[in-house]
């Protein structure tokens, strides 16, 4: 890179190109040599930078400079979309970086409307420390009619006793504006008329626009707003002392419980939750006390259903003056009681049964546990059905019943990384050691249960999950700006603190512990569905669900019942999923030894119809099932025919000969190009099109498997032939390969980058692929091509073959340029 500099810097272009050329082929280099080659290819070619941005950025995770030019390639071909999807998730990882935020700014501009750009700009305010930044989202603001004009944000500094901020008048820079200040029943106005380097930094004027007001007394709320009545962001202004916890007393297994429920918005959800702890207080033999925390809520109707319940005696009710949000709220309701183990339980949860029994159980089975987290619909790693999803509230009776299963199963508690704050069992022993919750550096929430869960496991603590208990957890559904900046800031501290935390909770979900026990739950709800009565057991499945069975590969989804199989190099296995109320039914066996416990599951299914697809690697196990099940079977093949079930073919015969008859993607014409003695030459293309190209293609997606040695020879072939040509065309690899490092090598072959979250169409797109190209000579079932080709909306460039016929293809005949393959 060095050799490649210097030429740059002498303008000897000729010679730079060389080098980097070379560069590329250097493990070391790669990379950067990855970023000039984008930067040469933005003016003109941004589809082609954002493929060697984006590699270069895969290589090199941690340049968000690297990231901001991903960006930057996406937005110069009118992605403002793709932009701000992909620089979103390089700003969650890297919330700090300028450059990054600057160019996510831009994207936004772009991509989001007014409501939600405004949104997220005064999300982003507080934590704005730039004066660059600063200046670009307040031109973003000022360029909205109905934004407001006035604007400002304060904090407080505990050390100086200080309220200190800025406020302005985007409609009248020049003029130092009037703030009112509310705090104990008196009003002021004062005026922003000191200097503050961040507006000095967005070049804004430098002789005032700065606030500091002294708060020599604790007070609990202290309001700033415009003379519009506009509240500066961050007012009402908690101006309190940092939270000292209580010196420790000591706990131990006979000791009480508290059972903290925070509060503020959801008034039914909230009594629901209550009430559902009322319920089951009566079935837990440990002693506990409900202590609800009203946050300041904004709903009357909650606060006096909250006061009547207190005055009945049946919670202990605590009214924050002003809304501390919850690291505050729960560092003082743990400190409430320095003798007992607390339970943190969320608003909008339930539970049943003597589920704080065994909790506390679970707790106490081992001296070294912190915490513990109950298997739930929507937690994390303790979600059920499927770990790490969010699934939908059951019903109260269906949450009943799950938890009486999860206690009759009795599956052995599970040690996991991190526990999860909806229902969380802490024991008062490691809240004295590890201490609360952060409030100084996680002030606003989100993540800090992760970073206590965290420090608790350096000093030797562990955390377990107990599947023998079920709390139903609705959760929230959306996530604003607010949230979705706190959870990237505080993600980046937490990165910071415990720079092995991810790699280990990633480990984690491989492993996955957990998964036995969702199975055993999964076996007993089909084994007490058999047990109903028949009236009951039709009543459990969805409603208008599709009583077909679907047999595929894994690649369908949506389907009410299905059954995907898999292999590995030493095993195969397939996972039943069926429609069934309130949480779907996800069973794994291995084949062969599990078949018959497969079988005995499926007989439980309201099964009327089987579908086989991609027949071409089915288990031939799974061909059995007609038969056996005694229901009537289909094959669907590749050109969408259903072959239906006929009564005098044996089926082993039938499952083969529809397996080689599920081939025939129609469209390629039956002609042949001449054979050459040394090559084959690849000149009569088809497109799989409905009109002729209006250019030629200049970047080809490779339709073939490159895991077969013959196929990837014919690649690396044509991938040479492309360069030593000089073609003006670029091969694009979708997959791994051990033929990759061969074929990038002839530089003629690029690798689709795999941005998280984008889908092969959206990756396709960013990097201006304009067609799908295959080599075979003689398609089988497994084709990938066509279907690629139909994904992405591109033509299928292919060899024709005597194996179609010709339905309406149309045929370039007067490509400009011919591909040669060397044999």
């Amino acid at each position: 890179m060095d050799i490649f500099h210097r030429h740059r810097q002498a303008n000897e272009h000729d010679a730079a190109a060389t080098a980097l050329e070379r560069a590329l082929q250097i493990p070391e280099y790669r990379a950067e040599a990855l970023v000039w080659k984008g930067i040469a290819a933005m003016p003109q070619k941004p589809q082609l930078a954002f493929l060697f941005f984006a590699n270069a950025a895969k290589a090199l995770p941690d340049r968000a400079d690297i990231h901001a030019l991903v960006g930057r390639s996406l937005l110069a071909q009118g992605q403002p979309a793709l932009a701000t999807r992909y620089l979103t998730d390089a700003w969650k990882l890297q919330p700090n970086d300028l450059a990054l935020r600057l160019t996510l700014w831009e994207a936004r501009s772009q991509s989001e409307t007014p409501a939600d750009l405004r949104r997220m700009v005064l999300a982003h305010l507080p934590d704005i420390h730039a004066g660059k930044e600063l200046a670009v989202v307040l031109k973003l603001l000022a360029a909205q009619a109905d934004a407001p004009g006035t604007v400002g944000v304060v904090r407080y500094l505990p050390e100086q006793k200080e309220i200190q901020g800025w406020a302005i008048d985007l409609h009248n820079l020049q003029v130092p504006a009037v703030v009112q200040i509310e705090a104990n029943g008196a009003r002021i106005n004062a005026t922003a008329s000191v200097s503050h380097p961040l507006l000095t930094a967005a070049g804004l004027p430098a002789n005032h626009g700065g606030l500091r007001v002294s708060v020599p007394s604790p007070t609990p709320a202290v309001h700033l707003h415009f003379a519009n009545g506009t509240p500066l962001l961050g007012s009402p202004v908690y101006a309190m002392p940092v939270f000292v916890p209580p010196a420790s007393v000591g706990a131990g297994a006979n000791n009480s419980v508290d059972v903290l429920i925070p509060v503020y918005d959801g008034l039914e959800e909230t009594l629901e939750c209550i009430n559902s702890a009322l319920d089951a207080r009566k079935l837990n033999r440990t002693a506990h006390r409900l202590v609800v925390i009203e946050d300041k809520t904004p709903v009357p109707a909650l606060a006096k259903a909250l006061k009547v319940l207190a005055a009945k005696g049946k919670i202990t009710l605590v009214q924050n003056a002003v809304n501390l949000g919850f690291i505050r709220t729960m560092n003082r309701a743990m400190a409430l009681s320095p003798n007992k183990d607390v339970v943190w339980l969320n608003a909008d949860t339930r539970v049943h049964g003597a589920w704080l029994d065994r909790l506390r159980e679970v707790a106490y089975s081992d001296e070294r546990i912190a915490s513990v987290t109950p298997f739930t619909n929507n937690g994390e790693l303790m979600s059920f059905p499927r770990s790490q999803v969010c699934h939908d509230m059951p019903s109260a009776k269906a949450q009943a019943e799950l938890d009486e299963l999860a206690r009759q199963v009795a599956s052995p508690p599970v040690e996991i990384e991190t526990g999860c704050g909806f229902c969380l069992y802490i024991k008062r022993a490691a809240l004295d050691e590890v201490g609360y919750l952060d409030e100084l550096h996680l002030a606003r929430g989100y993540g800090e249960e992760t970073d206590w869960c965290l420090r608790a496991r350096s000093k030797g603590w562990r955390h377990v999950g107990a599947p023998n208990v079920f709390v139903a957890h609705q959760g929230g559904i959306s996530f604003g700006a607010e949230k979705v900046l706190r959870v990237a800031m505080n993600n980046a501290i937490l990165r910071k603190r415990y720079p092995d935390a991810s790699a280990r909770y990633k480990a984690f979900c491989l492993r996955d512990p957990i998964k036995p026990a969702r199975q055993a739950l999964q076996q007993a709800r089909l084994d007490n569905l058999a047990r109903k009565p028949v009236n009951q057991r039709n009543a459990s499945w969805q409603k208008d669900a599709d009583p077909t069975l679907h047999v595929h590969d894994g690649s369908m989804q949506g389907d009410d019942f299905s059954l995907s199989y898999h292999q590995s190099s030493h095993s195969t296995w397939v996972r039943l999923t069926a429609a069934l109320c309130p949480l779907p039914l996800n069973l794994e066996f291995e084949l062969p030894g599990d078949f018959t416990r497969l079988v005995a599951c499926m007989r439980h299914l309201p099964l009327q119809a089987i579908v086989f697809h991609n027949l071409a690697r089915c288990p031939l196990g799974l061909c059995d099932l007609p038969a056996i099940l005694d229901i009537p079977y289909r094959i669907q093949c590749r050109d969408d025919r259903l072959l239906d079930q006929q009564s005098d073919y044996d089926w082993q015969r039938f499952a083969r000969e529809a397996a080689s008859v599920q081939v025939p993607w129609p469209g390629l014409e039956s002609r042949y190009s001449e054979a050459l003695p040394d090559a084959t030459v690849l000149a009569d293309v088809i497109l799989m099109n409905t009109a002729h190209p209006s250019h030629a293609p200049q970047l080809l997606m490779i339709g073939d498997s490159l895991h077969k040695s013959g196929a990837a020879r014919s690649w690396l072939g044509l991938a040479r032939h492309i360069t030593h040509a000089r073609l003006p065309i670029q091969l694009l690899a979708h997959s791994d390969s051990p033929w990759l490092n061969q074929l990038q090598a002839t530089g003629s072959v690029q690798v689709l980058p795999e941005p998280e979250g984008f889908s092969l169409s959206e990756r396709a797109q960013a990097a201006g692929c304009d067609g799908v190209l295959s080599l075979v000579e003689a398609p089988d079932s497994d084709w990938l091509a066509p279907r690629m080709a139909a994904e992405l909306g591109v033509p299928l460039f292919a060899r024709p073959t005597p194996q179609t016929s010709d339905t309406g293809a149309i045929a370039l005949e007067n490509l400009p340029f011919t591909l040669s393959l060397p044999q």
